[in-house]
């Protein structure tokens, strides 16, 4: 697996087209929200899916990096954030990104404390 250094942990090569992701709500229920990248952050959301790379932390644990296309900005759900970029679990991203980003890799998809992380074997 080819790790890139972002500051203190480590982003993946591959990426892929986030169009959601699920968030766990202050009520402890899985809700799916919409992603995209939109170029302010006041911006309406745009046709443009943010994209996801795996991010490894400092302990080893590997996650998902949402971040947007061209330096931009992710929108996440109607009034729920807009950000530079946002790590989430394994199981927050639909199957198919999922599956494109762990293509060829050496990963243990493990679960901790209800969200499914990775430990590189």
């Amino acid at each position: 697996m080819e790790w890139r250094r972002q500051g203190s942990c480590f982003a993946g090569a591959a990426q892929a087209d986030i169009r959601s992701i699920k968030v766990v709500d202050e009520q402890g229920q899985s809700r799916r929200f919409r992603v995209s990248t939109v170029r302010d952050d006041s911006s309406r959301f745009t046709p443009v899916p943010a994209e996801g790379r795996l991010y490894k932390s400092d302990n080893g644990q590997i996650g998902v990096l949402v971040s947007g296309r061209n330096m931009g900005y992710v929108k996440v759900g109607k009034n729920l954030a807009v950000q530079q970029s946002v790590v989430v679990s394994l199981n927050a991203v639909s199957k198919k990104p999922l599956k494109k980003l762990l293509k060829n890799t050496n990963i243990e998809i493990m679960e901790i404390d209800g969200a499914m992380v990775g430990v590189e074997k």
